[in-house]
C-alpha cells in the first residue's frame, strides 16, 4: 500500500540509518583509539554490502543469516575496525530498506495490485486474484493481497481448509478494518490457521472455507470502495488484531 504508512516507514529507516552512520563516522573521527585511515575501509565495506543486500534482497534466507553472522564474527575479531564494520552494516540495512520501499512505492502505479504486481484492468485483477486465492496452501503460498487505490482485500491461510478474510475501503485507517464472520459459530471455539512457519489460533466464527472467501473477493472486485458492508462483516478492534501478517 502506497500511503502515509509507507512514507512514515521510509522516513523512519532513513532517520535511523543516517543517525547510526553519523554516530559511527563521529566515533571514527574523534575516538581516542581509532585510526580513520584504517577504519574507513571496513565502514564503507559494511555499508555497501548491507545496503545492497537489503535493497535488492538475496535469493536464499540462509544467505542473509550467513552475512549477519559473518559481520558479527568479523566485528569481534577485528577489534576497532570491526566496530565500524558493524556500524556500516546496521546503517546500511536501514538505508537499503528505505531505498527498497521508496522504489516499490514509485513502481506500483497500476489501478489494481495483486500481491505486489500491478495490473491495469479489473478482469486481469480478477483472474490473478482468483488464481492466487486457489493457490493458497498456508505454506509457500500463504497470503493474497488485492489493492485498488486505498482499498485493500486480504485473505490468509489454506484454500483447502481454513481461511481468514479482511477488507477495508481505506487501508490507511488501521481502525476501519472488517473481518468476514459467521455469527452462528460459537464465540469461544478456536481454529488453527496455517500461515507459513507461524500458526494463528482464530475464533471459529472468523474462519471460512474457500467458497465464502471467493464470494467476498468477487464483491470487493466489483466495488472495492464500498464502506457499507453486509452483516457478515464484523468491525472493531478485533478485526484489525486478527489479521495474519507474514
Amino acid at each position: 500500500m502506497a500511503g502515509n504508512k509507507t512514507r512514515n516507514e521510509i522516513r523512519l529507516y532513513l532517520v535511523v540509518g543516517t543517525v547510526i552512520l553519523g554516530a559511527t563516522v563521529g566515533l571514527m573521527m574523534f575516538g581516542a583509539n581509532t585510526e580513520p585511515s584504517q577504519d574507513l575501509g571496513p565502514l564503507l565495506a559494511g555499508l555497501a554490502v548491507s545496503t545492497f543486500s537489503w535493497r535488492f534482497g538475496v535469493r536464499w534466507k540462509w544467505l542473509t543469516l550467513l552475512l549477519l553472522a559473518s559481520f558479527l564474527v568479523a566485528g569481534l575479531l577485528l577489534g576497532p575496525p570491526g566496530l565500524f564494520w558493524m556500524g556500516g552494516y546496521v546503517s546500511g540495512s536501514n538505508l537499503g530498506a528505505a531505498w527498497r520501499l521508496a522504489v516499490t512505492k514509485d513502481m506500483v502505479k497500476s489501478p489494481w495490485v495483486v500481491n505486489g504486481q500491478g495490473v491495469n484492468t479489473s478482469a486481469e485483477a480478477r483472474s490473478s486474484a482468483r488464481d492466487a486465492l486457489h493457490a493458497l496452501d498456508g505454506d509457500n503460498q500463504e497470503r493474497v493481497v488485492v489493492e485498488h487505490g486505498a482499498a485493500r482485500f486480504e485473505a490468509a491461510g489454506s484454500a483447502m481448509s481454513t481461511l481468514v478474510c479482511h477488507r477495508n475501503s481505506n487501508a490507511e485507517r488501521e481502525d476501519s478494518w472488517s473481518i468476514l464472520s459467521r455469527p452462528e459459530q460459537p464465540a469461544d471455539a478456536s481454529v488453527e490457521v496455517p500461515m507459513g512457519s507461524m500458526k494463528g489460533f482464530i475464533p471459529s466464527r472468523f474462519v471460512h472455507p474457500l467458497g465464502p472467501v471467493e464470494a467476498a473477493l468477487e464483491d470487493f472486485l466489483r466495488n472495492p470502495g464500498a464502506e457499507a458492508l453486509g452483516p457478515e462483516w464484523s468491525t472493531g478492534e478485533a478485526a484489525f488484531d486478527l489479521r495474519l501478517s507474514s
